[in-house]
């Protein structure tokens, strides 16, 4: 995977649909990588989880909100200050927020991923 400089083997709907992307642009004589960021969702009865982004490689995580209190949270997952991956438990706009800033590798700061009182 480019994004990542190795190989690596997702099993989810949207990295199939991307590897059928690859299929396809291949046959037709034009190789491509796949760019897209990796992401995941699974329905757990009343939680919804959505992953953005692979947490490998961090130095630092932020919490937004409170996992031993509430059953909506995310965890965001730094590099060098840089947003890599999130966690998101029953908060779809964290992860929609998340994909879009890892996908255009915005500056983020710390304050934004968790703003005062809400951990």
């Amino acid at each position: 995977m480019a994004r990542y400089g190795r190989r690596i083997r997702l099993e989810s709907v949207p990295s199939a649909a991307e590897w059928a992307k690859v299929a396809a642009a291949t046959i037709c004589g034009k190789p491509k990588e796949i760019k897209a960021l990796p992401w995941f969702w699974s329905d757990q009865y009343d939680l919804k989880l959505q992953i953005a982004g692979l947490n490998t490689g961090y130095d630092e995580v932020v919490l937004s909100g409170n996992p031993t209190r509430d059953c909506d949270f995310t965890c965001y997952y730094l590099r060098s200050a840089e947003l890599i991956a999130a966690d998101c438990i029953n908060r779809p706009r964290d992860f929609m927020f998340s994909k879009r800033v890892i996908t255009q590798q915005l500056p983020i700061g710390r304050a934004e991923l968790s703003p005062a009182g809400a951990v």
